[in-house]
């Protein structure tokens, strides 16, 4: 007669601590591909409001502008473009994007010295001859003429000018700045134009409506996830998202005249009270216990300005 006594059993008894960790562990993939699509999501956006305002009337000049889209599709017609005849008097302009730069443009100019362009967002002098514009991101381009090549920042970032000035010390490293080619430019206002807005308006309003549908569904604690725009405010064009273009309409109504000034104000402003949303978040954060949905939305929105940047 065996006196052990029998084992107990539970509802639980066949569950093991781990099976939890493969499931975390296959989000962070998977919420990368997602980052990686709206990347390039967002590339392509940036590629249609730029074509989207040269095809409505550059405001320059008129050269020919021919649209090729998307790189990895038109190879052979990227390639027949240095063998086409450049007969046009005006000029003539070939675009593209590819995966890493939102535009890219090949540049004929037929006139006897340096002249202007409009590429989308910014106006450029371009070197008689045939040139390479390349956006890249954070609002800097690269302009490229044979072995001669200069890039240029025409944001206003908090941190544009430093990536700008890393960028070029890796795409020209060691060149004179008297060896570089022009690259003078005329930045457009974005607030003014119908398609180079639209973009800023997404990043700005879009998360902004996820973030409150996130509080309203899963309590205070999303708060903290406005982090998402304390970040966009160093990253972007801080005046032009978080003032010219979602409050410009505000000035107009109440016939306020736009100046940088009161730009800069609105935006440290409007920025100050998305800081105190994101640390009033963390601080509930720490109060109460917060769920794997949770943690994996904030971690979306924190990550997600640097895919918009790049």
């Amino acid at each position: 007669m065996n006196g052990d006594p029998p084992k107990s059993t539970t509802l639980y008894q066949d569950k093991k601590p781990g099976n939890a960790r493969p499931r975390i562990s296959a989000f962070v993939p998977l919420l990368l591909g997602f980052l990686l699509l709206i990347h390039f999501g967002n590339l392509f956006l940036q590629w249609t409001v730029i074509r989207q305002e040269l095809a409505h009337g550059p405001a320059f000049r008129s050269p020919e502008y021919t649209f090729l889209g998307f790189s990895l599709f038109n190879q052979k017609k990227i390639a027949a473009v240095r063998l086409l005849p450049n007969a046009a008097p005006s000029g003539r302009v070939f675009g593209f994007f590819d995966l890493l730069h939102p535009a890219v443009f090949l540049v004929w100019n037929n006139g006897p010295g340096e002249d202007f362009f409009d590429l989308g967002p910014v106006i450029i002098a371009v070197p008689p001859g045939a040139s390479r514009v390349t956006f890249l991101p954070g609002s800097v381009f690269l302009l490229q003429q044979g072995k001669v090549k200069t890039a240029r920042y025409f944001g206003a970032a908090i941190i544009g000018r430093a990536w700008h000035g890393f960028l070029g010390k890796q795409i020209a490293p060691g060149q004179k700045k008297r060896a570089l080619a022009p690259g003078s430019f005329v930045v457009k206002e974005r607030e003014r134009s119908p398609y180079l807005k639209i973009p800023y308006q997404i990043y700005f309003f879009l998360p902004l409506l996820l973030i409150l549908a996130a509080i309203a569904s899963t309590g205070t604690v999303m708060a903290s996830a406005f982090i998402y725009h304390v970040e966009m405010f160093f990253l972007f064009d801080y005046q032009q998202l978080f003032a010219a273009i979602p409050l410009g309409w505000a000035f107009r109504v109440l016939n306020i005249e736009i100046s940088d000034l009161r730009l800069k104000l609105a935006a440290a402003l409007l920025a100050s009270f998305f800081l105190a949303g994101a640390v009033f978040g963390l601080w509930h954060w720490k109060k109460r216990e917060v769920s794997d949905l949770q943690k994996r939305i904030l971690l979306f929105f924190v990550l997600l300005p640097w895919f918009l940047f790049f």
